[in-house]
């Protein structure tokens, strides 16, 4: 941060304006530094950089504060300092990851002046890295569910990752606290992820799940409504509702476990990821799952920013936050472990359970992910006419990777000759497939892709 030294220069700048008294002019100037690369005003100093005072007490910096907020929806840093024996305020702005508008209108620093922008100049700045989310929208708090604030807040509280959740805090001050309200009305984000349940989500913001037996053959279709935490849950459900379920007894505690086609972590983190990182400029367009025989595809239009692969998102985990206020609100719900760690996420949850990798996907059309239901499954190995002794030894290779002939013999105690004779029935049966020779041999499950 600058001294106060530099800032007093007497030169009003791309980073600083001196204004003697808070005024119309200041929250522009707030506008514009938010716009650009963020900046100071200092409350108490002439245009000519003389040192001329103001008042300074606690409940006048919180007034200030809770002005700012208000009018422009974002949260400066306000402090009181002694320059020349007088009493200066210094408001202090980061650059906004989203325009930020006084009074409808936007401002932008050039040089030490604020302009207001307009025509080409602001059309170019609404395509130049805007997150849609915090965009104002034509909605404002009446169209919350309450309901659904005090969900998010139940689980901010769970979560532990919400300062001060409260459960009775009014809706208009959580919203507030999220930067979810400006000049009294919701932005887009406000109103996707807390909005009643209402006609107008119907059009652009749905969330389509279908079962299919195959590309042109659909089973079951769910067009779901309503906001992203309602969109979320009632999502999830319909995914598990159209795939199956087995049961094991864990010997330890002798407690029932469901198994799934796919795990819930996998599931739960891929459609996380499709509601908050879709690209909402997109109209027309949903969310779309379609969950298959042997996999499940999820869709979102909104691919991968210009320059980053899937190889580079698995390589170096990072976060692309299209939409940050949304992505912000889900990590407080606990919906979102960490930023950047989704892809991994999903992979370690699809080979801790025995599935392969997720296959990840972008182009101009959005991004994909598709899971691969477990090929090796028991349906599957009893389903094919496998005897026990072969079963045994297929769930070996999927803990282990691979089984020797030796291997073999030991696991279900038969003799070499027997060994090496179910092991080419697994192989000719497309099940296993042989590496190495001699001692060397190891058998493998065979890859169903191949």
């Amino acid at each position: 941060m600058r001294s106060i030294g530099e800032m007093l220069s007497g030169i009003e700048n791309g980073e600083i304006e001196f204004k003697q008294q808070p005024n119309v002019a200041m929250f522009k100037t707030l506008s514009a530094f938010s716009n650009k690369e963020g900046g100071f005003v200092l409350i108490g100093v002439s245009d000519s950089g003389e040192v001329t005072g103001c008042r300074c007490l606690n409940s006048d910096l919180k007034e200030l504060s809770d002005t700012i907020v208000n009018s422009l929806g974002i949260h400066p840093s306000i402090d009181c300092m002694e320059i020349e024996g007088k009493s200066v305020i210094r408001i202090a702005v980061k650059k906004s990851l989203i325009p930020i508008a006084y009074e409808g209108r936007y401002y932008s620093r050039v040089g030490n002046t604020t302009r207001i922008m307009e025509g080409e100049d602001l059309r170019q700045f609404f395509i130049r890295d805007v997150a849609w989310d915090g965009l104002s929208s034509n909605h404002s708090p009446d169209d919350i569910d309450p309901e659904t604030v005090r969900l998010f807040l139940g689980l901010a509280t769970r979560s532990g990752r919400l300062s001060a959740a409260d459960d009775l805090e009014p809706v208009h001050a959580v919203l507030t606290r999220l930067g979810l309200i400006t000049n009294g009305k919701l932005n887009n984000a406000g109103y996707l992820l807390f909005g009643k349940r209402q006609p107008s989500y119907s059009s652009e913001y749905v969330l389509r799940v279908g079962r299919f037996r195959d590309p042109t053959i659909i089973t079951g279709d769910r067009w779901i409504e309503g906001n992203l935490f309602q969109q979320f849950q009632e999502g999830e459900e319909a995914i598990r509702n159209f795939i199956n379920v087995r049961y094991e007894i864990t010997s330890a505690q002798m407690e029932r476990q469901e198994i799934w086609d796919y795990p819930r972590e996998a599931i739960r983190e891929a459609l996380v990821n499709a509601l908050i990182h879709r690209d909402y400029f997109k109209k027309g367009q949903q969310v779309v799952v379609k969950v298959y025989d042997d996999h499940l595809w999820m869709h979102n239009p909104g691919g991968l920013p210009p320059g980053i692969s899937v190889d580079d998102l698995k390589r170096s985990p990072h976060s692309v936050l299209r939409n940050p206020l949304m992505a912000k609100v889900f990590y407080l719900a606990g919906f979102v472990e960490q930023y950047g760690s989704g892809i991994q996420r999903m992979i370690d949850a699809c080979t801790s359970n025995g599935l392969s990798e997720p296959v990840f996907s972008s182009d101009g059309f959005g991004f994909t992910i598709v899971i691969r239901k477990d090929s090796m499954s028991m349906d599957y190995l009893t389903g094919i006419g496998l005897h026990e002794r072969q079963i045994r030894a297929i769930l070996y290779v999927k803990e282990h990777k691979s089984i020797s002939s030796g291997e073999y013999q030991k696991l279900v105690e038969v003799s070499s000759r027997t060994a090496k004779y179910e092991l080419s029935d697994l192989m000719d049966r497309g099940v296993l497939e042989r590496h190495g020779k001699g001692r060397a041999t190891k058998y493998f499950l065979k890859n169903p892709n191949e």
